[in-house]
């Protein structure tokens, strides 16, 4: 019998949380990725700077987690086992770089679920968005992310 996908979860928004950016996490967070650009890894390059200081690279937002919540209630909300997923696609849209020092809040909301067949069969897509603010409820950035369940 194939897997069900709760889709009734569209519209879901998760608690919001709080992530403060740090310097050295910015650091590593390049270095891992191999990108050496002097923008993300040398502060006096940083202080120099339209931003006044060391920025994070695009994609850095992937780190974003909140430590408070259950890591397992998306997929217990959509009523299917970690087994069954991958990672589909990341985007990323970046209003203002983030940087060190300062608390971003982020909302995770449930925006598409769809299904579509392919070679190995029937999957669904599971399209999240986080929206990340700063202190004044500014939108610094947007991430997207689809989740692939295999059905």
């Amino acid at each position: 019998m194939p897997i069900q996908v709760n889709t009734s979860v569209v519209g879901k928004e998760y608690p919001p949380f709080p992530v403060t950016v740090e310097r050295g996490k910015i650091k590593d967070f390049a270095r891992a990725i191999g990108d050496l650009n002097p923008f993300y890894l040398d502060d006096r390059v940083g202080a120099a700077s339209e931003w006044g200081d060391v920025i994070a690279p695009p994609t850095f937002a992937v780190t974003f987690r909140d430590e408070r919540a259950d890591a397992g209630a998306l997929l217990r909300d959509l009523g299917v086992d970690i087994a069954r997923v991958l990672h589909g696609e990341q985007e990323f849209e970046i209003v203002r770089q983030l940087t060190p020092g300062e608390t971003y809040l982020c909302r995770t909301k449930v925006v598409d679920i769809y299904e579509k067949t392919g070679k190995s069969g029937p999957m669904a897509f599971v399209v999240r968005e986080t929206a990340i603010t700063d202190r004044t409820n500014e939108i610094v950035a947007t991430m997207r992310n689809v989740m692939v369940i295999r059905l």
